[in-house]
C-alpha cells in the first residue's frame, strides 16, 4: 500500500501536465470553460490536501499525515476518461 505522502506525490505528478497544458491553452484562448473549471477544481482539492499534510508536519511532531482524503484511483480514472 502506498504511503499518504506517496499518493500526494503521484497526484502532484499527476496534475503537472494538466498545469503545462494550460499555461499554454489560456493565453492562446484554447482552453475552454470546463477544462478551466475542472482544473480549478482539482487544484482545490489538491491545496487542501497539501495543507493538511504541512498541518501534519507542522502539528504531528514532524511526521506527515498517514492516511488522508486521497483517493489513489480517483486521478487515474479521471485522466483515463479524458
Amino acid at each position: 500500500m502506498t504511503s499518504y505522502a506517496g499518493r500526494l506525490g503521484m497526484w502532484l505528478a499527476h496534475e503537472q501536465w494538466k498545469l503545462e497544458q494550460a499555461s499554454y491553452g489560456i493565453p492562446a484562448r484554447q482552453a475552454t470553460p470546463k477544462q478551466c473549471a475542472e482544473l480549478a477544481g482539482v487544484l482545490q482539492r489538491l491545496s487542501d490536501e497539501l495543507r493538511d499534510y504541512a498541518a501534519g508536519l507542522a502539528f504531528g511532531g514532524g511526521h506527515p499525515p498517514e492516511s488522508g482524503s486521497i483517493d489513489p484511483d480517483e486521478f487515474r480514472k479521471r485522466g483515463d476518461a479524458e
